[in-house]
């Protein structure tokens, strides 16, 4: 008993500080009930030992709201023409009752006998296939397992919802196109084909062979080699899956009038559904062995078969074997290809095919007609480039053009154009074309740098990816620098002519003639041949008098007496008369005046072009939309040399190259002329002052007066 009241009182203490702790807590402080006890504890309080010996709630369990089934294996067996048995096994993970779909569709599939673990299971359809409905355990997670019996529609097909781990056939008669071992499936359309009785006992992996089987093919034969299937196929019963052969390496593209084609291997599986089937099969060939024929046949289910080559123009091909010609208009496929041929093939014949590709030439699809370029150079080395270009588009959008420098402006038919790259800072210049005749205009600024005596300038131009029928070329060149020759033309453009050479030989000839001692005649030579570039009057008149001084001195040696005078005369009327002719047809200009004048004749500078924007809109702010380029112009020159060629192209550019000197070398060759003409008077000095005094004296010397006679005397008378 005393144990008995100890214990009733330590519950009884228990009890009045649990009261105590709830009153506490009620005196307006900021309580919290515990969720197990319901006891009321304030947060600045220690812990209730009645509280703390309570366990936490569990929580609460997830709610599956996707994906709340798994389907793992399906079994199939049975013969197809007949009833088949399914087995379906699959878990679900969730307590709510689930709405799983099997397959389908309803129309096509019967299910009969279907159980759930043993019992009645509760089936449905939505939409396109059947569906279970069925939940979980308590616990959330249950598998089952589906059993039943299916028959098979006149499609003779089975749609599978999914997803589907595994599927598996055992069929004892037909089969399972797709294969009798699958996986991965979802929304997956199954194909069967039943087998006759007599097929399937010889060979069950042979299908049916339908009692109408017309084939019509079409090769066409172009870029690539493709082909047109047009099958025919009907028989009492339903076709099921008709197998068509590829034994030429065919590639299938497209079928139409079966769905759920399949090219497997070297066939071709074809679903068909009913009695009849009209399927229509396009694809590509591989190219065939060159120069090789190939050999085809038709299939051995049809009597005969339609067969059409075609090809286009730049292919030709030859047809042999044993195969009929016939009219094109029985073919069931329309020709689309000029040229084509329709050949009637027997069961077992023969068609050899060969296909060769003629070699296509290379085409124009655009040609400059002309390219004219007119380059100016000034005498601080700035170039301004001016092309025209005339040509002909018949199939360009657009041409790439890289200009001789920096492109300043560009127009089309009289029209600025903007200039576009293909990317920033890039020399090439994009320019759109339209198909037909146009004309195209460029200007572009570079910089040349001249020798200080002689050299050679190449004049750079627009490079385009077009042949050129003609180019023309103007250079402008400064007042400081003269032009030799012009190279890179047709012809050789030079400053010299076969005149030039000739009086060059006259000149050292004569000189030989005309000077005694070996000295004298070289500098005589260059000094006489350096003169006839100076002053052309200067020319002939030394070489008339040197002529004249050898021919004299020549007549001397072999006419004697009076004969003499009368030569000397004669040779000198003669270099009078071959001087003023010489003067007359000459001119009197030199060789580099009428050099310059010969190119500076029908010169004509390109006029800058007028082109005025489109104004902008009325209260637009753009207002850059209407800028375009402006045409530069041309600067004068005073010398000007010229050239041209036929055809240019990308391959064999037209890069004309002045050989040119300087006023700088001119005017040394002066003095060196002048000091040549020094020698050579110094080396006659000596003659020279001779010659001086016998003019002197000649001019000093008096007359003597003749004696007066006395007059004679009368004679006596």
């Amino acid at each position: 008993m005393p144990a008995f009241k100890l214990a009733s009182r330590f519950a009884q203490l228990g009890f009045l500080a649990c009261l105590v702790c709830l009153a506490l807590s009620t005196v307006g402080r900021t309580a919290e009930a515990h969720p197990a006890t319901g006891h009321v504890q304030h947060a600045s309080e220690p812990e209730c030992g009645v509280c703390q010996a309570q366990p936490p709630p569990p929580p609460p369990e997830p709610v599956c709201e996707q994906d709340c089934f798994v389907l793992d294996t399906l079994s199939i067996r049975g013969a197809v023409a007949g009833t088949l048995s399914f087995e379906l096994h699959g878990s679900v993970r969730a307590k709510g009752e689930q709405k799983i779909p099997l397959f389908g569709p309803p129309s096509q599939v019967r299910l009969e006998d279907v159980t759930l673990d043993g019992a009645h299971a509760t089936i449905g359809f939505d939409g396109d296939h059947y569906v279970l409905l069925t939940s979980g355990s308590k616990t959330g997670a249950r598998t089952f397992t589906l059993r039943g019996r299916l028959a098979l529609g006149s499609d003779q097909i089975l749609s599978v919802s999914g997803p589907l781990v595994s599927l598996d056939a055992h069929l004892t008669k037909g089969r399972l196109v797709e294969g009798d071992r699958l996986s991965g499936l979802q929304n997956t359309v199954l194909h069967f084909d039943p087998l006759s009785e007599e097929e399937g006992r010889a060979e069950p992996s042979r299908a049916r062979v339908p009692s109408v089987f017309r084939l019509a093919r079409s090769l066409r034969f172009g870029n690539e080699t493709s082909f047109v299937y047009r099958l025919v196929a009907s028989q009492a019963t339903d076709l099921g899956v008709v197998r068509l052969p590829l034994k030429y390496g065919e590639k299938v593209q497209d079928v139409q009038g079966s769905t759920g084609w399949q090219a497997e291997g070297q066939e071709l599986l074809l679903p068909t559904t009913g009695h009849e089937a009209e399927i229509t099969i396009a694809g590509t060939l591989p190219a065939g062995a060159p120069n090789r024929p190939v050999t085809f046949k038709g299939d051995e289910r049809a009597a005969y078969e339609w067969w059409m080559i075609e090809s286009d123009p730049e292919h030709r091909v030859a047809v042999g074997g044993e195969p009929k010609l016939v009219e094109t208009s029985q073919s069931p496929i329309p020709p689309i290809m000029p040229g084509a041929r329709v050949y009637l093939v027997q069961r077992g014949q023969e068609l050899e095919v060969d296909a060769r590709s003629l070699v296509r030439g290379d085409v124009l699809a655009a040609v400059v007609r002309n390219h004219n370029l007119f380059v100016a150079i000034t005498g601080r080395g700035e170039l301004i480039s001016d092309e025209t270009v005339s040509f002909d588009n018949n199939g360009l959008d657009h041409l790439m053009l890289t200009p001789a420098g920096k492109a300043m402006y560009l127009s089309t038919d009289g029209t600025a154009q903007r200039i576009l790259h293909t990317t920033a800072g890039a020399k090439d210049v994009l320019v759109p074309i339209r198909t037909g005749p146009h004309t195209l205009r460029v200007q572009s600024l570079s910089e040349v740098k001249f020798t200080p005596f002689l050299g050679a300038l190449g004049i750079p131009s627009s490079s385009y990816a077009l042949t050129t029928s003609n180019m023309d070329v103007t250079v402008g060149l400064p007042d400081s620098v003269y032009p030799i020759a012009v190279l890179g033309g047709d012809r050789l453009r030079t400053a010299f002519s076969s005149v030039d050479v000739f009086a060059v030989l006259l000149g050292v000839s004569l000189a030989c003639f005309g000077f005694r001692t070996k000295k004298t005649r070289i500098l005589g030579a260059l000094a006489t041949a350096g003169l006839w570039f100076v002053s052309h009057d200067g020319f002939v008149f030394a070489t008339g008098t040197l002529f004249t001084c050898g021919a004299i001195f020549l007549a001397s040696r072999f006419v004697r007496g009076a004969w003499l005078p009368a030569a000397s005369g004669a040779i000198v009327i003669v270099a009078l008369l071959v001087g003023r002719e010489a003067m007359t047809r000459g001119g009197k200009e030199t060789i580099g005046e009428r050099y310059v004048a010969m190119l500076m004749r029908d010169v004509k500078k390109p006029s800058p072009e007028t082109s005025y924007p489109p104004p902008a809109q009325e209260g637009s702010l753009e207002t850059k939309a209407g800028v375009t380029p402006v045409s530069l112009s041309v600067p004068s020159s005073d010398l000007y040399v010229l050239s041209s060629r036929q055809l240019v192209t990308r391959d064999r550019p037209f890069v004309p190259r002045v050989l040119y000197v300087t006023s700088s070398l001119l005017a040394i060759l002066h003095v060196a002329w002048l000091a040549l003409v020094g020698a050579l008077v110094w080396a006659h000095r000596e003659r020279l002052a001779q010659l001086k005094q016998q003019i002197v004296a000649r001019l000093g010397r008096r007359p003597e007066p003749k004696p007066i006679m006395p007059p004679r005397e009368a004679p006596p008378f």
